[in-house]
């Protein structure tokens, strides 16, 4: 393993709060530039740092996690730090974006084009089956599936990709070595060879109870939007969509038996003005695409090249020069999760690039 991935162990090791270890990432960059930095510089970019933080950060570059780079290799992971090429993008979008990730397979463009589909862990067989329709029919039309690897509609959306021979994410609330639930043991063994099972978790970390909505952030974070499937009226599933709105992503929910306590919590979604699920077209249309926009997206030459209205508002804003996603965002008057949809359309259509910095560029 290479120093700067080492830099984020050493950086989670260090004994600073999640919140300080993402702080000074964002300060300097990268892990790395953070642990050689000297004190009054700490100070300078961290004001809110105690003396006993920058003490942390100055020493962590000496800690030994030799044990758990050898266990990274036994397992065939790696570590993504943010500000690294290869931590998913829109991830990095979020306020509260992990400063490492813990993951087993390989992130790829493709999963830029991610929805979540998450529920209750006491699924119906109605549930499971429209799971595995939504699931399987997203994927052939080119979406990776993120979910959070539990049991219940977790497990049925996991399973539905790969058994679709489609892309999926498995988000963990531990350690990405630890046996939870044993029950999905052959989804997480094999995810990672059409996926990525992923975690902020230190190897050996047992999953607490604390930890579930601290991983949900990430669910809906790797997504532009996200279904939920049966749901009771106080679910993960809720704090996940709740989580989703706060970071402009779009919200779907999946109607169900009125008479049914695992269909509360989508109704209520749907009241408060989330969109009804009943079909893969539906979700497509809510993030604002055309659906002749999302093919296989193996050969670029297949791609349509007409533009969807949000992608010809993108493309117009572009055309007076390289902008970011938050200044598109404000000059479209589009949601961001459809402007994030829109730069990667578009990207596949070699319409635009992206540049250093999270910058875009019109290119045709």
């Amino acid at each position: 393993m290479d120093d700067a991935r080492r830099a984020y162990i050493q950086l989670q090791a260090s004994g600073l709060s999640l919140g300080k270890q993402a702080a000074a990432v964002k300060a300097f960059g990268c892990a790395s530039a953070a642990l050689g930095a000297p004190p009054p510089e700490v100070r300078e970019r961290c004001p809110h740092f105690r003396p006993s933080d920058v003490e942390c950060l100055g020493t962590a570059s000496a800690l030994d996690v030799s044990a758990t780079v050898t266990r990274l290799a036994e397992l065939g992971a790696t570590v993504l730090g943010y500000g690294m090429g290869e931590y998913p993008r829109l991830l990095a979008q979020i306020e509260d974006a992990p400063p490492l990730l813990y993951a087993r397979g390989e992130f790829t463009k493709a999963d830029e084009l991610c929805v979540a589909i998450v529920g209750t862990r006491q699924s119906t067989p109605y549930g499971e089956s429209v799971t595995e329709t939504l699931a399987a029919g997203l994927g052939r039309r080119g979406f990776t599936i993120a979910s959070g690897l539990a049991v219940g509609i977790d497990a049925a959306a996991h399973r539905a990709c790969l058994d679709a021979g489609t892309r999926t994410i498995g988000v963990m609330a531990c350690g990405i070595d630890v046996d939870y639930p044993r029950s999905n043991a052959d989804l997480r063994e094999r995810i990672p060879d059409c996926g990525v099972v992923v975690s902020e978790m230190p190897l050996g970390q047992q999953p607490r109870r604390e930890v579930f909505p601290q991983r949900n952030r990430i669910v809906s974070g790797l997504s532009l939007g996200v279904i939920v499937v049966e749901a009771p009226a106080r679910s993960g599933a809720l704090i996940t969509a709740n989580l989703a709105l706060d970071q402009g992503r779009e919200v779907f929910a999946v109607p169900g038996d009125i008479k049914a306590p695992n269909s509360r919590g989508g109704h209520a979604l749907i009241k408060d003005g989330a969109r009804l699920v009943e079909t893969v077209e539906d979700v497509i249309d809510g993030l604002g695409m055309l659906l002749q926009a999302v093919p296989e997206r193996k050969h670029p030459e297949e791609v349509q090249v007409d533009l969807s209205p949000d992608e010809q508002a993108v493309a117009n804003e572009l055309a007076a020069g390289p902008r970011q996603l938050d200044q598109l965002v404000v000059a479209s008057k589009l949601p961001p999760a459809r402007v994030s949809a829109a730069l990667m359309l578009l990207e596949v259509k070699q319409v635009i690039k992206r540049m250093s910095g999270g910058t875009y560029a019109r290119i045709a």
